[in-house]
């Protein structure tokens, strides 16, 4: 027996748990942060209230919540490689700040690890390893070949080019070059893998293209996908790109622009999109899946949204912001 079926029937009992659309107007429509805070009891934060918590603690809460739900999946999984779709994406921001930090600021040592600081501790390089690998050039052997690999390579490619975009084109090439190793023999991962490939060069396209007015740079583009390179290395203007776009996948995106979007504002219409898909993709697989993968995942992903609307809600109320700026904002989250 699969042990798939455990967690997913744990799964499946938290999931009322979530954030619901009621319970959401009630935290916005909170007089103070104070009653917008309740709310969290109503959710997966109840056994972390006790006399001594305060609203100004919501952050460190949700960040617990995420913690354990991180490793109810992983110890009720054995934490299945289809799991490192979302835990190696944390690992490669984190390793790119890192970068950042050593590289574009001259710093010696990591900081805090803390979300202030541009971090999440939800991936698998900890803290200790991180500084390790950035400053002290000592790479775990735990660590992806893919990601080992470029690492070496790291310093050399900022020297030779004065680029970090560069140094992010490695890790993101590192980074997607794991994930295809991993989805072998599974067709929903396969799935997966395609749309993520798909979704982020067609996302770099546009960025590229509309706001940096240059082509996309080969060393950006990921190979795995439906897209193909020889075409996408042509489209160096807006014409371009539109007419490029009309046969590829993504295409109904582009109705949604209005006459008055700026560019920016087209490029901003295009990634909330793509990341509403990839949530509707991982919904819909789940349902009806008993003894697989896709219920931890797209489970995780939501606890993940939820996560990120509530703390701009509880950030909202203590800023004083009103119910309809919250609102008009919470949609492009």
């Amino acid at each position: 027996m699969s042990s798939f079926l455990f967690v997913n029937g744990q799964i499946r009992a938290l999931e009322s748990k979530l954030l619901t659309p009621e319970r959401l107007d009630r935290m916005v429509g909170a007089g103070t942060p104070e009653d917008a805070f309740r709310v969290l009891v109503e959710l997966q934060y109840a056994q972390y209230f006790d006399e001594a918590v305060k609203p100004q603690d919501f952050s460190a809460i949700i960040e617990q919540g995420l913690r354990e739900t991180k490793d109810l999946v992983v110890k009720g999984t054995d934490n299945c490689g289809g799991l490192h779709f979302i835990w190696k994406r944390f690992d490669l921001n984190n390793l790119k700040r890192a970068y950042k930090l050593k590289l574009l600021e001259n710093k010696e040592e990591l900081g805090d690890f803390t979300e202030e600081n541009g971090f999440c501790d939800l991936g698998e390089i900890s803290a200790t390893e991180l500084e390790k690998i950035v400053f002290v050039n000592e790479v775990s052997e735990t660590l992806p070949k893919e990601y080992a690999k470029a690492i070496e390579n790291v310093e050399s490619v900022y020297e030779s080019t004065e680029s970090f975009r560069s140094v992010e084109a490695l890790l993101d090439q590192a980074h997607f070059a794991f994930l295809s190793r991993i989805t072998t023999g599974s067709t929903f991962l396969k799935k997966l893998f395609n749309l993520t490939v798909d979704a982020t060069n067609f996302r770099t396209l546009f960025r590229s293209v509309l706001i940096l007015e240059e082509p996309l740079n080969e060393d950006t583009f990921i190979p795995y996908g439906s897209f193909d390179w020889e075409a996408v290395s042509k489209i160096s203007t807006a014409e371009g790109l539109w007419k490029w776009a009309q046969d590829a996948r993504f295409y109904d995106l582009l109705k949604t622009f209005k006459e008055t979007d700026t560019n920016e504002d087209k490029v901003l219409i295009i990634e909330k999109a793509l990341d509403g898909i990839m949530n509707d993709f991982l919904h819909d697989a789940q349902f009806g899946a008993i003894d697989s993968i896709q219920v931890p995942l797209a489970y995780f992903e939501r606890r993940l949204q939820n996560a990120k609307m509530i703390k701009f809600i509880m950030f909202a109320k203590f800023h004083g912001l009103d119910s309809e700026t919250i609102y008009k904002t919470l949609k492009e989250i």
